[in-house]
Formats: structure tokens, sequence, C-alpha cells
């Protein structure tokens, strides 16, 4: 009689080790695979907020550079003899770790420019009578004969005055123009439509007594002012933090203050349009000028470059040269190892008096 045999057959120890080295090889196959992905994720978003912060630092110091030139103090002059940087001044590639500003020395990306911008209001100037300019005061009503004649009165923060610009205008054709300081003492008095505000102007620092042509003084002005206006003063640079700073000038200690911009921006690159022959038309794009270069042409326009980087190095990646390919930029101050994005802009610098 035939019988059988129904034992269950098992699997050997050399089979279990076999199944176990191949699941583990797939898995860490996966792992490495999802980590990889994982990191590409990590850089692809860095990157995309990179171009976003570099779009957004470009079109920021464009709208104020387009602010320029609404006064008719010139970019550079000569006051006395001296060249001096008036409503513009442009370091080109600091050096040392160091960019010296118009507030003192502040801590900057090795190779990267340094824009101040002045010549420009955000509060539009106020209208006045050449009467109400008194020894270190001027008056500005926000009506005359029942008709408002200011209506910017609403924007006015008279304790953020201090420390700031007063540009007092004379007769534009002839370039009649004193800046002086604001005090703490300016106030406003008075109900809507009626107010009226008294800017004291007796305080003083080198900042803005530099900006006045030859031989102008604001104590007393020596023009009579038809146009009063609260002077804004900016500074854009690096930091060795990655992030574009804009310096303002106010009552602060130093004169002025910093606020961030953006993050993630490696370096800015800058150059000034000039125009040699009153033609209205760039005859010369100047990266690294000085003010004697600039004196006697008249600036009509900055090309800006934002280059940002991702906030971390990339492994194995080195940035292409052609992404660095700006007038004037060192290639040597810049860490390739990081991915990066670069946008250009132009500003016309355009007079708004006008």
């Amino acid at each position: 009689m035939m019988t059988m045999d129904f034992r269950q057959q098992g699997f050997t120890l050399i089979e279990m080790l076999v199944v176990v080295a191949l699941l583990a090889m797939i898995m860490i196959g996966l792992l490495n695979l999802l980590d990889t992905s994982s990191r590409i994720s990590v850089v692809e978003t860095s990157l995309a907020d990179t171009q976003e912060n570099v779009r957004f630092a470009a079109y920021h110091i464009m709208r104020t550079a387009r602010m320029m030139g609404s006064s008719v103090m010139p970019f550079a002059a000569n006051v006395s003899g001296v060249d001096r940087w008036m409503a513009g001044e442009l370091t080109s590639n600091a050096t040392g770790g160091t960019a010296t500003t118009p507030f003192g020395s502040v801590a900057a990306v090795e190779g990267s420019d340094v824009l101040t911008m002045r010549g420009f209001f955000e509060i539009a100037p106020f209208f006045c009578d050449r009467t109400d300019m008194g020894s270190g005061v001027i008056t500005v009503r926000e009506s005359h004969a029942g008709q408002v004649i200011n209506e910017n009165f609403n924007l006015v923060d008279v304790a953020g005055l201090e420390g700031r610009g007063v540009l007092f205008m004379g007769r534009l054709d002839q370039g009649e123009y004193a800046v002086g300081q604001i005090d703490s003492k300016s106030t406003m008095s008075g109900t809507a439509p009626d107010r009226t505000l008294t800017i004291d102007f007796m305080a003083g620092s080198a900042q803005w007594s530099n900006l006045n042509p030859a031989g102008v003084s604001v104590t007393p002005v020596p023009f009579d002012v038809y146009r009063v206006g609260v002077l804004e003063s900016y500074t854009y640079y690096v930091d060795p933090d990655f992030t574009l700073q804009r310096m303002r000038a106010n009552s602060s200690a130093g004169g002025a203050s910093s606020e961030p911009v953006a993050v993630n921006i490696g370096n800015l690159q800058v150059a000034l349009g000039v125009d040699t022959n009153d033609d209205n038309q760039v005859d010369n794009w100047m990266a690294a000028p000085t003010a004697g270069a600039v004196v006697g042409a008249t600036v009509i326009g900055a090309r800006i470059t934002v280059l940002g980087r991702t906030s971390r190095s990339v492994t194995d990646w080195i940035e292409p040269p052609e992404t660095f390919a700006v007038e004037d930029l060192d290639i040597t101050k810049v860490d390739r190892s990081a991915k990066w994005r670069t946008i250009g802009v132009a500003a016309a610098l355009r007079n708004y008096l006008f």
C-alpha cells in the first residue's frame, strides 16, 4: 500500500539570508533614490526662492532709482574745487569685507557695489511762500486764501522727520537749491485743511551739508525759496549674510539705520549711463566711475544687476562663468559652489519737476 508524506517543506536558512539580502539591497536603493530626490527638491525650492528674491531686489532698487533727479541737485559736482558725489554715489566692488557709505563703514560682500541715492522725495515737495522762510525754520501752510495748496499733509509723520534732509528750491532754471538737516523741533499745528507745518532745520551733519553747491549755506538760504521737500537718502549694499540691505538716513545713531530688503543676494553691480553732449542719450556706461568722471556730464540712467545665490553650496556643482558675465564683476570673489540666478534692469533717472 502506497503512503503519502504530508510534512511541510520550509525555507532553508540560506534561502532566508538570500531573501533578506535582496530586500535590503532594494530598500537601500529606494532610500538612496528618495534621499537624492529630496535633496534635488530642496535645491530647486531654494533656487526658486532665490529667483523671486533677485527679481524683488532688482525692481526695489530700480523703483528708488527712478525717483532720482526729482530736484535740481546734480549727480556729482565740483564744490569749492573738490569733486563730490551729490544726488548719487557709486562705490564699485567693495574690498576687504567693508564698504564706505555716507554714514560710515559697513560690512559688505567682497566685490559687490554700494549704491547711494538721494535727490528724491517720498512725500511730494511742498509749495511755500518765500516770506515764510525764517532763521532756521520754514513754515509750510496746507491752504492759502481758502484753497488747499499742499494736499500731502496727511502723509507727514512729524516725529519721523528728525535727522532727514530738507531741500530748499528757488528758481529751478538757475539751479538754485540748498540742503539742510531737519531738527527734532519740527511741529504741525491746526486742523485740516488749515494746518501749518513748521520745519526746524538747525541741526546739521556732513552727510547733508556736503550736498550744497559752492558758497551756499542754509543759514540763511541765499535765494527766495518757492518749494521745500523732505529729502531721502538710501544706500543699498549686500552684507556678509547675503542679505540686500537698505540704509535710510534718519535720527538714529550714525545718522542712518539698515533694514533688510531681500535674502540670498550674493552680489550687486551697477553702471551709470552718462550723457556727455546733452542729447538725452546714454553716451557711456560707467561701471566704476569717480565723482570727477561724472562732473560736467548728466547721469540719465542706471543699469542694475542683482545676483542671487542659494543659501547653501550644492554638492558637485560649479556655477558656469557665463552667469557672472557682468561688467566689472570679479568672478574670483564669488562662491561658485552655490547655484546662482541673475537679473538686470535699467532705470531712467527722470526729473519730475520740469
